[in-house]
């Protein structure tokens, strides 16, 4: 992060529509950064951070790899290739691929929820359900795990 710079961070939800060009708005309180990394996540969401905080957790690491490495090349043209950075457009809406979209089954609404330091993007009704299934008591877990330093 740059010096001086104040950290972004995400929290809250929000449901948001998408349109027929797969625009979503980006909630006005998160627009302090204007230019995002969207990635596929394990979960069929779409994780969205920062260009700044890709660049923190992928730089030092990439520059590290040897060129000659096929395996190290094909990893980060697996990560490069399904990876899309996106600017907000004077609305503030960003434009989700095709392939992100269909990964995590992006239709006419998405769930935009604050994950700290990145947004997850989740069909409403998943997220929902991920929500009721963890019950309300799992933020004080998270919370606990984070003060003893534990691994979430």
């Amino acid at each position: 992060m740059a010096a001086g710079v104040e950290p972004t961070f995400f929290l809250g939800e929000y449901e948001h529509t998408l349109d027929s060009q797969r625009r979503v708005a980006i909630p006005a309180a998160w627009r302090s950064c204007s230019r995002f990394v969207l990635l596929p996540s394990r979960d069929h969401a779409v994780q969205m951070m920062p260009v700044e905080t890709f660049r923190e957790m992928v730089l030092d690491k990439t520059r590290k790899l040897s060129l000659g490495n096929v395996e190290d090349a094909r990893n980060l043209a697996r990560l490069g290739s399904r990876a899309q950075e996106c600017v907000c457009d004077k609305q503030g809406r960003i434009q989700i691929s095709q392939a992100l979209a269909g990964h995590a089954g992006l239709k006419d609404k998405v769930a935009l929820i604050g994950s700290v330091s990145m947004i997850l993007l989740y069909p409403p009704e998943v997220w929902n359900r991920m929500r009721e299934e963890n019950g309300e008591d799992a933020c004080y877990d998270v919370l606990e795990k984070l003060s003893r330093e534990e691994t979430l």
